[in-house]
């Protein structure tokens, strides 16, 4: 399955061009989904908040930091994982075919990670083991992340049902119960372990 799940990534393309990439936060927010380019959290999850990441770092070229097309939203972790890193030193190339980084608004994202049934983020290809060791998914609490993510997805649904009747039905109160009870517990387990 796709590392965003069903959020489609973009980047809007009529932004009057800012003197601050800061300035950018609310539409790239929006652009992404609430969730974080490279590991696809929400921001709801997120303890310490997210963050503007420059794709090609500032370090490898300075004309783009303020270039919409070059930032994306990342959750603090992600982008601490990343910070100055672009193994290529080629401010044209991402990626050499075995390491680097791919854009995640672009398709060619999908090819390298992904997740597995349990919403662990996965990795396809060569590229793929490389972002996933620097980003260390493999110690980070992705399924988990995953969990929470889907489980306010039911939330947020029993709420609407909620909304439009009266009241729950006793089946729809006591999923909306174990809902929450659950979601309470993976928030309290990712808050420990820094996400």
């Amino acid at each position: 399955m796709r590392l965003h799940g069903d959020v489609k990534l973009v980047r809007r393309t009529n932004l009057v061009q800012e003197n601050d990439y800061a300035k950018y936060r609310t539409s790239l927010l929006e652009d992404f989904g609430d969730i974080c380019g490279y590991c696809g959290k929400s921001i709801r999850l997120a303890n310490k908040g997210f963050e503007i990441d420059h794709f090609v770092p500032v370090s490898i070229d300075k004309t783009r930091e303020t270039d919409y097309t070059n930032l994306v939203m990342s959750c603090f972790v992600c982008n601490r994982k990343k910070g100055k890193k672009w193994p290529t030193n080629n401010k044209e190339l991402c990626h050499d075919e075995r390491q680097g980084f791919v854009d995640p608004v672009i398709e060619e994202f999908d090819t390298h990670l992904g997740r597995d049934q349990s919403g662990a983020i996965e990795y396809y290809t060569d590229v793929g083991a490389y972002m996933y060791g620097v980003f260390k998914f493999k110690l980070r609490p992705t399924s988990h992340v995953w969990k929470s993510m889907e489980l306010v997805k039911c939330k947020e649904q029993l709420y609407q049902i909620k909304k439009e009747s009266i009241q729950f039905s006793v089946d729809e109160m006591e999923q909306f119960i174990d809902i929450q009870e659950e979601l309470d517990n993976l928030l309290e387990y990712l808050l420990g372990k820094g996400e």
